[in-house]
């Protein structure tokens, strides 16, 4: 809820955000590979979330909306490119959509989402799916 000038009580709007799939926390480095104009410009930044299918990311001069980006991040399992289209960008934050990945890209991004989802269950292991299930 918040409170407009005159101290009244407004209702926010519902927002319902429906995703493919669930994100996980995760806070690598990253390099984006721009390809502008007026030539290839390389920014750096720090992974927020990902997901089989995108991430978001804090970013130094972030791209435009539409823009496709070349991500270059570092995985357990090794270096890895993947090729993205922005689809949401601010100041600092963007969000990626990945285009369809390589097998070997594909497979090593899934292990470190099993990963992320292993530890995000250690650490929090009364989830609010868990808590559902009992209701």
């Amino acid at each position: 809820m918040r409170l407009d000038g005159r101290s009244a009580l407004v209702t926010s709007k519902t927002y319902n955000v429906r995703r493919r799939d669930p994100r996980y926390v995760a806070s690598v480095p990253v390099t984006l590979h721009r390809f502008l104009p007026k030539g290839p410009l390389i920014t750096r930044g720090l992974s927020l979330d990902v997901s089989v299918h995108g991430m978001a990311a804090l970013v130094c001069s972030a791209p435009r909306v539409g823009e496709t980006v070349v991500i270059a991040l570092s995985l357990p399992g090794g270096p890895v490119e993947v090729l993205a289209t922005v689809r949401h960008s601010s100041e600092a934050r963007c969000g990626f959509e990945f285009f369809p990945l390589s097998g070997n890209v594909q497979q090593g991004i899934e292990d470190w989402i099993e990963e992320l989802r292993e530890q995000e269950e250690r650490l929090f292991p009364f989830s609010h799916a868990a808590a559902a299930d009992r209701e």
